[in-house]
C-alpha cells in the first residue's frame, strides 16, 4: 500500500501559479492516471505478484521529484524577475527624487514663502542671541572684577582707605554690570519687526539658492563618503554603501510608502501680528489640555468656559480652574497649576510656566485682579528663585495678615542683640524673624508707607537688649517718639548729627585697633561689658552733606566693630540720597515706593524677579492700605523669594510704657575701652576740614551725650554761613513731602505750605490768585538767591495744559539743588 500520493498532491498545490494553468492541468491529469495505475497494480500485487510492485513504485517517485524541482526553479526565477524589476524601478525613483529635491523644483510658492520667511527670522534670532550673549558675558566679566576688587579690599592687610576704594569700585562695577544685563533683557524682549511678504521674483531666487545649497551639500557628502572609503583601504565601506543604496532603491520600488512626497507647508516660526515666537503644536496641545482638564462640563449653571470671579469658589478643584482660566486668558504660558490651599484670607496656589520665568506674570497682576474681581494689590506673586519657572500665587479676598499676633512683650535687658527677633508676620503665615547683628541696612518707603511703624518695631528690640546701645538721629525733628526714653542718645539737629556721626565713626575705628587685644578675633563680640551700638538715621535726605559722607565711611568700617546702622528715606534715587548709597547696605527693606526706587535699591532686574513694592499703596487718610508692608532682601533666615511681610505696630501708649520700664532698669552705655580708643583714632579719610572757622571737630562720647541733651533749638554753629541747608530749600522740600513727593508740584501748593511756616508768606492773601502767585514766586526766587541756591526755578508744564500751563517746581530740580550745595 502506498502513502505518498496525498502528500504529492499537497506539495504540488503550493506551487500553483495563475500564469501556467495549462501546465498545472496536465500535471494534475498525469497524476490521476498514475494514481489509477498504481491502484490497479496494488490490486494485482495482492494476488501474488510480489516482485513488480517496488519497481513501479520507485519509478513513480523519481519522476515526481524531477517535476517538483522544475516547479521550484520556475517559481524562484519568477520571484527573482519581480525583485529585479522592483530594484530597477526603485533606482529610477531614487534618481528622480534626488534630482527634484536637489533642484527644489517641486516646492510650491507657499513652501518657498514659509522657508524664506523662517530663514530671515532665524538669521535675526541668531544675531539677537549673539548680542544678548555678548552683553551677558560683558556683565559677567564686570561682576567677576567686582568680586575680585571686593575681596582685595577685605584682606587683613587692607587699610580703611583700601576697603572704601574696593567697595566703591565694586559697587560701580556691579552697577555697570546690572546696566549691561538690563540692556540684554531689553534686546531679548524686542519683537521681530522684519516681516515683509516676498514677491514672485524673491521666491524664484530663493528656489535657486535652496537648490544650490542642496547640490553643494550633496556633493560634499558624496566626496566625504568617497574619501572615507579610499582612506579605509578595503572593500568593507564600499560594500556597506552599495548595499545600503540597493536596499533603499529596492524598498522604494517595492514599497510605495517609502517614496518621497512633498511635505505640508511649514508654519511660520513667529507671529506676524506681534513678532513674538510662535507657539508650536505641542505647546498649544498642552495649553488646551491644561485649559480643558479636569472638568468635562460646566462648573456651575451658565458657565461659558471663560474666566470667572473667585469670591464664590468653595472647593480647591474649582479654585484651580479659576486660576487656570485667568492665567490662560492673559496669555501666560501655563504648564502647571497645583492644588490650591484655602486660607481665611483667600487662596494660595503654586503655578509653573513653560517658557520665560514666573516673574513675567508680575506684569499681568492688574489684569488678573480684574479677572478674579479683587482689589488693587490683592493678587500677590512670589516667584521661586531656586526654580525660576515656579511661583506662589496668592489671591487675597480678606485680610492677608489678619492672623498676625501682637508684638511680644520684652522685659528690660531680656534680649540678646545677636539672636533673632520677631518683628511681624510673613505672607506664608510664619513669623518675620531675623537677627540684626552685623547688618547695615536701609528702609525705603514713601510718606504713609509705614517707616515710623517699622523703625519703632526695631527700636523695641534694640532697646530691650542687654548688650546694645541705641542711638537715634533724625534731622526732621520727629525723633523716636514714645521710645525716646529708652534711647541712649537722640539728636534732631542737623549739625549735632554731624558731631554724633563723627564720634561714632571714631568709635568704630578705635575698636578696630583694640579688638584683637581684647581677644575678640575678627569681629566685635557684643556683651554687657562691651555692647554693640545700633544707630538709626531717619529722613536721610535731610542730612547735611558731611553727615552723608561720614555715614558712607561708617558703613565700611562699622560692621566688624559692632557699630551698626540703619537709615530710612522716602526714596532710593541718587538725586534724593545724594549718592548711590542705596545699593550698599546688605539689608534692604522696601515699603510702598516708586518703581525707580525699587530698581535703584535692588538692581535693574528686581521687578522682573517679582519684587513689587511699587505696587503697594501708602496710607491715605483713614485708609491704612499697605502701611508697614514691605519686601525684604538680605535678612538672615528670611525667605530669599520675593515675599510680602507686615511689621508689628506698637501703639504709642504701649511704646511709652516699655520705654519707661527700660529707663528705670538703666540704659547701657558705651564701654570705656572703646571711648579711650576713639580718642586716638583717625577721622574719615574723605572728610576734609577747613583750616579756619571750622566748627566740626571730634567730641568724646561722654561730652557728646551732654551736647545732645541740650535744647536743639538753641544749639548750632556760631556762623550762619556754616549751615548747609537753607530754610527756603528745606521748606520747598517739605512741601513735596506733604504731597507724597510728586514729580511736579504747582507753585500754588508750594505757597500754601510756606504760608504755614510764617506770616511773611501770607501778606498777599487779599490779592487775586495770579497776583499772589507772582509775588510769592518772586520772594521764593529772592530767598533762594540769598541762600546761594542756583538753578532752582519754576517751570511751566505745557504738557499739562497748552492754553494755560501751570507753573511749579520739579522734584528732580529740588533734589539737584541739595546736591549742588557747597560743603
Amino acid at each position: 500500500m502506498t502513502t505518498h500520493l496525498p502528500e504529492r498532491i499537497i506539495i504540488d498545490a503550493e506551487f500553483v501559479d495563475d500564469e501556467h494553468d495549462e501546465h498545472q492541468a496536465a500535471a494534475d491529469s498525469g497524476t490521476t492516471t498514475r494514481n489509477t495505475k498504481t491502484t490497479h497494480g496494488a490490486k494485482s500485487s495482492a494476488s501474488g505478484a510480489t516482485t513488480q510492485g517496488p519497481v513501479a513504485e520507485g519509478t513513480a517517485a523519481a519522476s515526481e521529484g524531477q517535476a517538483l524541482g522544475a516547479r521550484l526553479a520556475a517559481a524562484l526565477a519568477r520571484q527573482g524577475r519581480r525583485e529585479y524589476a522592483a530594484l530597477r524601478e526603485g533606482l529610477t525613483v531614487l534618481k528622480t527624487e534626488t534630482g527634484t529635491w536637489a533642484a527644489a523644483s517641486k516646492e510650491t510658492p507657499a513652501h518657498l514663502r514659509a522657508s524664506l520667511l523662517n530663514r530671515r527670522y532665524a538669521t535675526w534670532s541668531a544675531k539677537q542671541a549673539a548680542e544678548v550673549e555678548r552683553l551677558e558675558e560683558k556683565a559677567g566679566e564686570l561682576e567677576k572684577k567686582a568680586r575680585r576688587a571686593l575681596a582685595a579690599g577685605q584682606t587683613d592687610e587692607a587699610s580703611t582707605a583700601d576697603h572704601k576704594q574696593a567697595t566703591t569700585t565694586a559697587a560701580a562695577l556691579n552697577e555697570e554690570a546690572a546696566d549691561w544685563r538690563e540692556r540684554a533683557r531689553e534686546i531679548q524682549r524686542q519683537p521681530y519687526t522684519g516681516h515683509i511678504e516676498p514677491v514672485d521674483a524673491e521666491l524664484e531666487r530663493h528656489r535657486r539658492r535652496t537648490a544650490n545649497r542642496r547640490r553643494t551639500g550633496l556633493a560634499v557628502l558624496t566626496l566625504a563618503a568617497g574619501g572615507l572609503e579610499l582612506a579605509a583601504g578595503n572593500l568593507i565601506l564600499p560594500t556597506i554603501t552599495t548595499t545600503g543604496l540597493l536596499l533603499t532603491a529596492w524598498a522604494k520600488g517595492r514599497i510605495s510608502g517609502w517614496r518621497r512626497e512633498l511635505p505640508d507647508v511649514p508654519a511660520l516660526a513667529y507671529e506676524i501680528s506681534t513678532g513674538k515666537p510662535a507657539k508650536d503644536k505641542k505647546d498649544k496641545d498642552n495649553k488646551e489640555q491644561v485649559a480643558a482638564a479636569p472638568f468635562d462640563g460646566a462648573l456651575f449653571p451658565g458657565d461659558t468656559g471663560k474666566p470667572f470671579h473667585i469670591h464664590d469658589v468653595a472647593t480647591p478643584a474649582v479654585a484651580a480652574e479659576c486660576v487656570r482660566r485667568a492665567l490662560l486668558a492673559e496669555d501666560v504660558p501655563l504648564a502647571h497649576v497645583g492644588e490650591p490651599v484655602q486660607h481665611s484670607w483667600g487662596w494660595e496656589v503654586v503655578v509653573r510656566v513653560s517658557e520665560g520665568t514666573s516673574g513675567d506674570i508680575g506684569g499681568k497682576l492688574g489684569a488678573l485682579e480684574t479677572k478674579f474681581d479683587v482689589g488693587d494689590g490683592d493678587v500677590i506673586l512670589q516667584p521661586n528663585r531656586k526654580r525660576t519657572s515656579e511661583a506662589v500665587l496668592r489671591v487675597v479676598t480678606g485680610d492677608l495678615f489678619g492672623a498676625m499676633k501682637p508684638a511680644p512683650y520684652r522685659a528690660p535687658h531680656s534680649v540678646d542683640i545677636t539672636t533673632a527677633g520677631i518683628f511681624g508676620m510673613s505672607a506664608d503665615g510664619t513669623d518675620l524673624t531675623f537677627s540684626l547683628a552685623e547688618l547695615m541696612g536701609e528702609v525705603i518707603a514713601r510718606s504713609g508707607g509705614g517707616k515710623s511703624t517699622l523703625i519703632r518695631a526695631l527700636l523695641d528690640w534694640t532697646t530691650a537688649a542687654h548688650n546694645a546701645v541705641t542711638v537715634f538721629l533724625d534731622p526732621s525733628g520727629d525723633g523716636p517718639g514714645k521710645f525716646e526714653d529708652a534711647v541712649k542718645l537722640t539728636s534732631t539737629s542737623p549739625i549735632q548729627i554731624e558731631f554724633a556721626l563723627l564720634s561714632l565713626y571714631r568709635l568704630a575705628a578705635g575698636r578696630a585697633r583694640i579688638r584683637r587685644k581684647l581677644g575678640m578675633g575678627d569681629t566685635w563680640k557684643c556683651s554687657r561689658e562691651h555692647p554693640a551700638v545700633f544707630v538709626f538715621v531717619d529722613e536721610f535726605p535731610k542730612l547735611t552733606k558731611r553727615s552723608k559722607q561720614i555715614i558712607a565711611e561708617l558703613m565700611l568700617v562699622g560692621r566688624k566693630e559692632g557699630v551698626w546702622l540703619i537709615f530710612a528715606a522716602q526714596g532710593a534715587t541718587k538725586e534724593l540720597l545724594g549718592s548711590n548709597i542705596a545699593q550698599h547696605p546688605a539689608l534692604k527693606i522696601m515699603g510702598a515706593c516708586r518703581d525707580t526706587d525699587t530698581t535703584q535699591a535692588l538692581g535693574g532686574g528686581a521687578i522682573a524677579w517679582g519684587y513689587l513694592p511699587h505696587r503697594l499703596q501708602p496710607k491715605s487718610g483713614d485708609n491704612l492700605n499697605d502701611v508697614a508692608k514691605t519686601y525684604i532682601v538680605g535678612a538672615p533666615g528670611v525667605c530669599e523669594d520675593p515675599m510680602l511681610h507686615k511689621w508689628h505696630h506698637i501703639p504709642d501708649d504701649e511704646g511709652g510704657r516699655r520705654a519707661a520700664e527700660r529707663l528705670a532698669a538703666g540704659l547701657l552705655d558705651v564701654d570705656q575701652a572703646s571711648i579711650d580708643a576713639a580718642l586716638w583714632s583717625p577721622n574719615p579719610p574723605s572728610l576734609k576740614f577747613a583750616d579756619e572757622d571750622e566748627y566740626l571737630h571730634y567730641v568724646p562720647w561722654p561730652d557728646l551725650l551732654a551736647m545732645c541733651a541740650e535744647d536743639d533749638d538753641g544749639w548750632g554753629p556760631h556762623s550762619t554761613d556754616e549751615v548747609d541747608l537753607p530754610p527756603i530749600l528745606m521748606a520747598i522740600r517739605a512741601a513735596f513731602e506733604k504731597h507724597s513727593d510728586p514729580d511736579f508740584l504747582p507753585t500754588d501748593q508750594v505757597l500754601e505750605h510756606l504760608a504755614t511756616t510764617g506770616g511773611e508768606w501770607r501778606q498777599w492773601d487779599d490779592r487775586e490768585p495770579a497776583d499772589r502767585r507772582r509775588e510769592g514766586a518772586k520772594k521764593i526766587a529772592r530767598d533762594l538767591k540769598k541762600a546761594g541756591v542756583e538753578g532752582l526755578k519754576t517751570v511751566r508744564r505745557t504738557d499739562l495744559d497748552k492754553d494755560n500751563p501751570p507753573s511749579g517746581f520739579l522734584l528732580a530740580d529740588v533734589e539737584a539743588a541739595f546736591e549742588s550745595l557747597p560743603d
